[in-house]
């Protein structure tokens, strides 16, 4: 299963000859310093987050974006030039309108800020379970997608950050595992002479 979903990354890359190079939010434009792309291809949400979790630029890690605030939705809503792209918010496998983030440092979390349409989210036609930027206007969100409209498809906007730092307990586990091949070294050495 692991390889279909790195095949099918692979053939999203692949086929995403309309991607506009990565842009930075730069903090002194009162942004975070992240990098965002909009992938114009047309492909379910299902299929935008397989690609976007394993797209990276300049060694970060991509996923499909995260809004957290007005003027980073702005910036996305114009990242993607007005079309309608996915973001990372479903409310899949929740209560309804239970939106949370699917990925990213928010993964998991509800969202905090919003910017839905009028009406929305409406949850129609059998169920609509994820995010959309641009819909009707610049920068509204709608709900979208499966299992209602299981085939829509729209682009993506990928979003580029730095891995977080390690808990400490990493670096101790990293520092034990050092220490330990260390002395496997060392008796390999002392048995060899």
């Amino acid at each position: 299963m692991k390889l279909k979903t790195l095949a099918l990354a692979a053939g999203l890359a692949c086929a995403t000859g309309a991607m506009a190079a990565p842009t930075q939010w730069t903090s002194a434009s009162g942004g975070n310093d992240h990098w965002y792309e909009f992938v114009s291809t047309s492909v379910t949400w299902q299929d935008a987050f397989t690609a976007a979790n394993a797209a990276s630029f300049m060694s970060m890690g991509g996923y499909l974006a995260t809004v957290t605030s007005a003027t980073e939705n702005t910036f996305i809503a114009n990242i993607a030039n007005g079309s309608l792209a996915w973001l990372g918010g479903s409310d899949a496998g929740n209560a309804i309108n239970a939106w949370t983030w699917r990925n990213g440092p928010e993964a998991g979390q509800a969202f905090t800020y919003t910017n839905w349409n009028p009406g929305e989210p409406n949850n129609c036609c059998g169920g609509e379970d994820y995010l959309h930027i641009n819909w009707a206007v610049r920068g509204g969100w709608n709900d979208h997608g499966g299992p209602g409209n299981g085939y829509q498809m729209n682009g993506y906007v990928i979003e580029y950050s730095a891995a977080p730092v390690p808990e400490p307990e990493t670096y101790a586990m990293l520092l034990a595992g050092l220490g330990l091949m260390g002395s496997i070294a060392r008796r390999r050495k002392t048995k060899a002479a």
